[in-house]
């Protein structure tokens, strides 16, 4: 999907995604250790009734959260693409990442083992 078609796609869906990244986002700014624990770059693809809708990045190795792929000079180690709902649930603890694959409801390209060190990131945010 070329960047045109991501933001077409993306433009008039509400996510409750953009909540949830936006708390760990502001958190991260204050402890980007939290970040950093992760160590690599995982992009998360979020989808709404089946479409991909907008993606964000951790960047493990700089200790950053934005909204969309990598910069350019960066890949991700591991792609998560899950829906809207189950990204939201996860954040807040209300559902975990093996239960979500399991069903189906999350899929995991590239590193798996790195996808497990995100539950940190789950975790706190849970507290909130």
């Amino acid at each position: 999907m070329s960047q045109k078609d991501e933001k077409s796609a993306s433009s008039s869906v509400e996510l409750k995604a953009q909540t949830a990244f936006d708390e760990i986002n502001k958190r991260a700014k204050n402890q980007p250790v939290l970040v950093k624990k992760i160590g690599a770059i995982v992009l998360f693809d979020i989808t709404k009734d089946g479409k991909f809708e907008k993606s964000w990045t951790i960047d493990g190795k700089q200790g950053i959260i934005y909204e969309g792929k990598p910069n350019d000079d960066t890949t991700a180690q591991v792609t998560i693409t899950v829906d809207d709902n189950d990204f939201f649930d996860l954040a807040l603890g209300k559902v975990n990442a093996p239960v979500l694959f399991a069903k189906g409801k999350l899929k995991i390209k590239g590193n798996v083992m790195l996808a497990q060190k995100l539950s940190t990131l789950f975790k706190e945010q849970s507290k909130l």
